[in-house]
C-alpha cells in the first residue's frame, strides 16, 4: 500500500476508477484505519488527508490490441453513483429538469420534497441542474463538501441551508458571521434533545464554545455538529 494525499473533488468511488482498485477492500484494509475513524464517510475526505491505496509503480496499464486495416473501437465504461439534493424551494418540487452534462437523460423530475435523484458516472466533477418550467439553474461540484468538522464543511451546509449568502466564500467569512449563521440554523432548527441557540459546552480539545456551538478554534462542539448532520442529511 501507498500513501496518497487527496485533493479537493476526491472521493472514494472516483479514486478506486481512477486507480483500479477494490473501493470496499481500500477502505477497509487496516492501513486506512485512522482515516476511517476521522471520516466515517468515504465521500466526504478532507484535502491533505491521506488514504493508501494499492501500489502503483509496478501496476501495468491495461492494453488492447489493435486491428490493422480497419476501425478500432473501444469504450469506457465508468462507475456510476448515486446521487441526490433536496431543494427546499417548494416551487421547484414536482418540476421537470434536465441535466447539461447529461442531456441523454429524458423525464426527470423532482420529488414531492423538492429532491433530485440520479445516478451519474463519477467522470463528472460538475453536474448543472436545470429546470424546464423556470430555466432556473444549479451547478453542483460533486466530491467538494467537506466533513462537518472543519470550518469550510460547517460554511458549505449553513451556505447551501440558505444561512450565509451565496457570494461570500469561506476564505473571506470570519467567525462571527459563522456563529450568527448558526445560530440562525438553530432557531429555524431546534434541536430535539433540547439543545438550542442558548446552549454552551466545549469542544473535545476544551476550546471554549458558545451560543452557536462554533469554538474559537473553528470547530463545532459535538451537539451542534450532530444537529447539523442531521438537518443538512450528510
Amino acid at each position: 500500500m501507498e500513501p496518497y494525499v487527496i485533493k479537493a473533488g476526491d472521493y472514494l468511488a472516483k479514486l478506486a476508477y481512477k486507480f483500479g482498485f477494490d473501493a470496499d477492500a481500500v477502505w477497509n484494509d487496516p492501513a486506512n484505519d485512522d482515516l476511517r475513524k476521522r471520516r466515517p464517510n468515504p465521500n466526504i475526505l478532507w484535502p491533505t488527508d491521506i488514504l493508501y491505496i494499492p501500489d502503483q509503480v509496478d501496476k501495468k496499464p491495461t492494453t488492447f490490441t489493435l486491428v490493422v486495416g480497419q476501425m478500432n473501437t473501444f469504450e469506457s465504461n465508468p462507475t456510476i453513483i448515486d446521487f441526490s439534493i433536496r431543494f427546499s424551494d417548494t416551487n421547484l418540487a414536482s418540476q421537470a429538469y434536465t441535466v447539461d452534462e447529461l442531456p441523454e437523460r429524458t423525464g426527470l423530475t423532482t420529488g414531492a420534497d423538492g429532491t433530485a435523484s440520479l445516478s451519474i458516472p463519477v467522470t463528472l466533477a460538475l453536474v448543472t441542474i436545470r429546470f424546464s418550467k423556470s430555466g432556473a439553474t444549479y451547478a453542483l461540484r460533486i466530491g467538494d463538501l467537506d466533513p462537518v468538522d472543519t470550518l469550510s464543511g460547517t460554511f458549505q451546509r449553513l451556505q447551501n441551508l440558505g444561512f450565509i449568502e451565496l457570494d461570500k466564500e469561506v476564505g473571506t467569512t470570519d467567525l462571527d458571521t459563522i456563529r450568527a449563521a448558526l445560530i440562525a440554523f438553530k432557531n429555524a432548527y431546534p434541536s430535539g434533545d433540547g439543545a438550542s441557540a442558548g446552549s454552551s459546552g466545549a469542544d473535545a480539545n476544551g476550546s471554549g464554545s458558545n451560543e452557536s456551538g462554533l469554538c474559537d478554534d473553528g470547530a463545532l462542539d459535538k451537539v451542534t455538529s450532530q444537529h447539523l448532520l442531521e438537518i443538512y442529511g450528510t
